[in-house]
């Protein structure tokens, strides 16, 4: 059996969804009102601008803006010729550049041949580099090499 204080709060909960409801109805009166009066705006517009190379949700700009990695790189490569062979977070550490800011510095320096490193993944370290530019590589292949799979090992 319910008592006084539950039956107290069902009725005010009951009389404010019923104040809601006139509310919302109202509203939406009023705007249907003034929309066919034709005063109103219309409703916005859903999906792409038109026009727009951008992609539904993909904020508006020019994208990430590029990093300052001058400095970085100048650090990065003064560090190196004194300390040939560490690998990038004991540069990182060393130089005092956050770890990203030297990873994608060691990237671009590597691209620009003033870095060589060796080895692969965790055992990656850096030397100093030949000058020339790196020589593009072709796309990663699978383990099983240019005709990789089930056909080519049966075949």
């Amino acid at each position: 059996m319910p008592n006084p204080i539950e039956n107290q709060i069902k009725e005010r909960i009951s009389a404010f969804v019923h104040e809601l409801d006139l509310l919302v109805r109202k509203s939406t009166l009023e705007a249907l009102q003034e929309m066919l009066s034709g005063g109103g705006t219309s409703a916005p517009r859903r999906g792409r601008p038109a026009g727009s190379g951008r992609k539904p949700g993909r904020p508006r700009g020019r994208g990430r803006a590029p990093a300052d990695l001058g400095g970085a790189s100048e650090a990065i490569l003064t560090h190196v010729r004194a300390n040939d062979g560490q690998g990038i977070s004991a540069i990182a550490d060393a130089t005092g550049i956050d770890l990203k800011v030297a990873k994608k510095a060691a990237g671009q320096l590597l691209a620009a041949g003033q870095l060589a490193k060796s080895g692969a993944k965790r055992g990656t370290v850096y030397h100093i580099g030949s000058g020339r530019p790196a020589r593009a590589t072709k796309g990663k292949r699978g383990k099983r090499g240019k005709r990789g799979g089930r056909r080519a090992k049966a075949a």
